[in-house]
């Protein structure tokens, strides 16, 4: 892999691409690099070539620019010169949850007794050694294609299922469940039923711990930017990232705006 192409980020480019949040950022590169060019043309100009080398290969620059610049954008008054082309194309989808019919105290005695949570006097956590695990198989995962990932969806799925790779996310149509999973939350539940089941965790068990395991991530699955408990925004992309109201808490991706946990509503 040349230098070039690990700098890219497809999710972020091409057809992916969120134009408010090059639009902003292109505007900040521009205006840094004529800034430092009054002290040096020189170093000026190579901070407006790479800037806006970055923004190409990378969508963006500036760290968690799905949060802000859509809202940067409305605010003033351009939202419609950024026009996405018709909705139907590309649908807003909200990411629902692989499920199990387990009752919640099973599954919570259960992770605890498998070692994969521990109790303490302030709360669960998720292991060391479990998280450990959790982790990189995340990271290895984050690698993967669309369709490779779909892949390791039906391998790790304890059922038969139709998995493919659909919307930017996975489609799964299974006996007793038809969900749509963003990338980011689908990489997270494959990683759970991985570490889960391997410490001697019923698959269904296992399952149902997929969605209440990502209150647990700190790294973001899809890009491994850090995640912060946060608050939904619009962005490019829909309901796929931090999406709805402010007052919606999330577990998000402070690099690429993915919403890796829902809070439930009180």
């Amino acid at each position: 892999m040349s230098v070039i192409d690990s700098l890219k980020r497809p999710e972020h480019t091409g057809e992916n691409r969120c134009l408010p949040c090059t639009a902003v950022n292109v505007a900040l590169v521009v205006l840094v690099g004529l800034a430092v060019s009054v002290l040096s043309p020189l170093v000026g100009f190579v901070v407006l070539v790479g800037g806006a080398l970055a923004v190409y290969l990378r969508g963006y620059v500036v760290p968690g620019t799905p949060s802000f610049a859509p809202r940067v954008v409305s605010a003033l008054g351009l939202a419609g010169v950024f026009d996405h082309g018709d909705a139907d194309s590309s649908p807003d989808r909200r990411s629902e949850s692989l499920d199990a019919n387990v009752d919640p105290d099973v599954m919570l005695s259960t992770l605890l007794n498998a070692g994969v949570l521990v109790e303490e006097e302030d709360g669960l956590f998720l292991a060391d050694d479990a998280r450990e695990e959790w982790e990189s198989t995340m990271a290895t995962l984050r690698k993967t294609t669309d369709e490779e990932l779909a892949e390791a969806v039906a391998n790790a799925v304890p059922f038969d299922a139709t998995v493919d790779a659909e919307f930017g996310g996975i489609s799964l149509d299974g006996p007793s469940m038809s969900v749509w999973i963003s990338r980011p939350q689908a990489i997270a539940d494959v990683a759970t039923l991985y570490t889960v089941v391997e410490r001697g965790v019923d698959p269904m068990v296992a399952l149902a711990a997929t969605e209440p395991m990502r209150m647990f991530t700190e790294v973001c699955p899809d890009c491994g930017g850090a995640v912060e408990e946060t608050t939904t925004r619009n962005c490019c992309g829909g309901t796929a990232g931090l999406y709805d109201s402010p007052e919606h808490e999330v577990l998000g991706c402070a690099d690429c705006g993915a919403v890796v946990y829902e809070f439930p509503d009180e």
